[in-house]
This record gives C-alpha cells, sequence and structure tokens, in this order.
C-alpha cells in the first residue's frame, strides 16, 4: 500500500483574537486571519461569500504588481484569511467582505509595516503613535512617514503622497472612483462602507461629507475618551483617535492651546516638524508635511508645506485638529470641515 502524505494546513495568526479593528498591523511574512466583524465590535458583517483585495501601494512611485503585498485572500466560517508575499514588503493593502452579489459589507486596512512605538506625551496627555497611521517609517525625510489621509468619521483610508514635497498620488492596484458629491443617497454611512474608496465631498448644508439636510450632523462617527471607541474608528486594536481641542492630546503635552510660531521647529530638507522637547522628550517625534485632501473636490494640497492630524472631537459643526506649516507655526487647537482627508496618529488606549 502506498502511502500518501496528508497536505500540511498552515497555521494562521489570529490578528483579531485580542480584539477586533477596522485595520491590522502586519509586521513580518506569514499566514494570517482576522474575524468578520465590523471593527471595534463583535457585530457580524452579514451574509459574507467572498473576500479580496480592494487595493495595495508601497505609498511611494512604484506601482505594485498584485499579491506584492497580501495574496491567498479568502474567507470560510466568519474568518478572513489572507497572506503576506513571501518577501514581506511594507505597505498598505484593504480587504473586503462581499455578499454573494458582490456588494461590499465592510473592508479592513491591513497595515504591513514594522511595530509602531509608542511616545509619551508631556503633562500626562497620553502616549501617542510615533507615526501617521499607515506609515512604514517615522523617520524624517522618508516618503514612508507620510501615510494614509482620511475623512473625518470614515474608517477607510485614502492614498497619500508618493512625494514629501509635492501633490503626487501615491501609485496603488485597485480602482480609485471620481469623488462623488454628498446628498441623501451618497452622504451616508451605508454609501461610504460599500464604497470604501470613493471619496464623498461636502454639501452645502453642514460641509460635511454625511449628508443630514441641514446644518447639523452627527458626532458619534468617532468617539473621544468620554464615549466608546465607535466601529469607524480607523486605528489599530488598543489605539483610537485622539481628543483635540483645548484639553485635547496636543494642547495638554504642549501645555497651551494657542498658536505659535517657532521657525527653528520646520526641518524644511526633510519637509515637517520634530517635536522633540515639544510634545514629549523622544529624539524624534516626527510630524511630516503630509497635506490634505480638499473637502470641495477630494484632491491633493499643501504636500511639503503643511500637515494636518484630526482628533476625535467636534467643536460645532467642525472637528479640532492640529496642524503645522513651512514657517514653523502650530496650531493645535484648529477646527475644521469634516470632509476633509487629514492624517490620524493614534493616540494609546
Amino acid at each position: 500500500m502506498i502511502l500518501v502524505p496528508t497536505p500540511s494546513v498552515p497555521e494562521y495568526v489570529d490578528l483579531s483574537e485580542d480584539s477586533s479593528a477596522n485595520s491590522y498591523i502586519v509586521s513580518q511574512k506569514g499566514n494570517y486571519k482576522f474575524k468578520a466583524v465590523k471593527g471595534n465590535s463583535s457585530e457580524s458583517v452579514g451574509a459574507v461569500s467572498s473576500a479580496e483585495v480592494l487595493w495595495e501601494t508601497f505609498g511611494t512611485d512604484v506601482t505594485p504588481n498584485v499579491g506584492d503585498l497580501v495574496k491567498n485572500v479568502s474567507y470560510n466560517n466568519g474568518e478572513v484569511t489572507f497572506q503576506t508575499a513571501d518577501t514581506f514588503t511594507r505597505g498598505n493593502a484593504v480587504i473586503a467582505a462581499k455578499d454573494a452579489s458582490g456588494n461590499i459589507l465592510w473592508s479592513w486596512h491591513i497595515w504591513l509595516t514594522d511595530q509602531p512605538q509608542g511616545q509619551v506625551y508631556y503633562n500626562n496627555a497620553g502616549t501617542m503613535m510615533d507615526r501617521n497611521l499607515g506609515a512604514t517609517s517615522a523617520s524624517p525625510g522618508d516618503v514612508g512617514a507620510l501615510g494614509l489621509l482620511y475623512q473625518w468619521g470614515r474608517k477607510d483610508p485614502f492614498l497619500g503622497s508618493s512625494s514629501i514635497s509635492s501633490n503626487i498620488e501615491a501609485k496603488s492596484t485597485g480602482t480609485w472612483p471620481s469623488a462623488v458629491s454628498s446628498n441623501s443617497t451618497k452622504g451616508t454611512i451605508e454609501y461610504a462602507t460599500a464604497y470604501p474608496t470613493t471619496f464623498i465631498k461636502y454639501n452645502i448644508s453642514n460641509y460635511d461629507w454625511y449628508y443630514t439636510g441641514s446644518s447639523t450632523t452627527d458626532n458619534t462617527r468617532w468617539t473621544t475618551s468620554t464615549t466608546t471607541k465607535s466601529i469607524y474608528d480607523p486605528c489599530p486594536s488598543g489605539w483610537r483617535v485622539p481628543d483635540g481641542g483645548d484639553n485635547g492630546i496636543w494642547s495638554k503635552a504642549l501645555g497651551s492651546s494657542s498658536s505659535f510660531t517657532q521657525s527653528s521647529l520646520y526641518d524644511s530638507t526633510n519637509e515637517g516638524m520634530n517635536f522633540s522637547g515639544k510634545l514629549g522628550s523622544a529624539s524624534t517625534i516626527w510630524y511630516p508635511a503630509s497635506g490634505s485632501r480638499s473637502y470641495y473636490d477630494g484632491r491633493f494640497n499643501n504636500v511639503g508645506q503643511r500637515g494636518y492630524w484630526w482628533s476625535a472631537s467636534p467643536s460645532s459643526d467642525d472637528i479640532y485638529y492640529l496642524t503645522c506649516q513651512y514657517n514653523g507655526s502650530v496650531w493645535p487647537s484648529s477646527k475644521n470641515y469634516r470632509a476633509f482627508g487629514y492624517s490620524v496618529r493614534c493616540l494609546k488606549e
């Protein structure tokens, strides 16, 4: 009798073992899985029929081939599984779960990078990541430090720049539709979930991508420390979008919510600010001038000139955020429209 060896079944590391999230950090080659639930909850995403990669990017001007970052994506028994490329490569990808008709039920950001480090900020303000969400580096001058951009209250990222000094979108696989206008059908949570690669422009009523038909809007899409982390918070498990405003992370660390200008803070060679000695004592606390996406049309602005970082805290119809620019000006408690695409830097829970 000839014995046929039983095929080996690969072991899968469960990224959602401790807690589910909308983004998962992967730092080495391997086989991975996560529960097909809405981020930061145990709620099912619905009747999943399949899973697939929507896009992959190195965050540079080089276009990946399909599978250069993640491959062999599948769905089985309530879990999404995937493998990294044979040679681990830093970058970002988004995996979507679909129903039998091909509609997207939910999507998750796979963040392939070395393990981000926490940096303790002054005045017991909290511990922040050493990099932007989606960044593959925390080093000044590295394009990998720019990371991804987010409309406020949406869990899914948009591409950042492939240059530290120019408004040039990073290359990716996948399809990025044209931006759509916010209205009663396209300015909804349901639409944003089903079309995670579509930028939703502002509406004139509240300058939000989220449509209400009036000047009012919803403040619970991302939440503050006074409430539970929402299912749309884009940060990995154990982290969340920080508080902002007068009592937010940046104002506390700086000791004031007032704007100031210190020209020596801005590094014009590496296009950003090292807040070492200002926000905390780490030798490098790098905030790159990663620019933004316009609320008006979703296009890039100000890469290499300004950086913007969302908080979770509302101010009337606007949201508090940190911004800094090329002349050394810093505003720790600015506020602006929710339809912009800004960077996110996560706070340790």
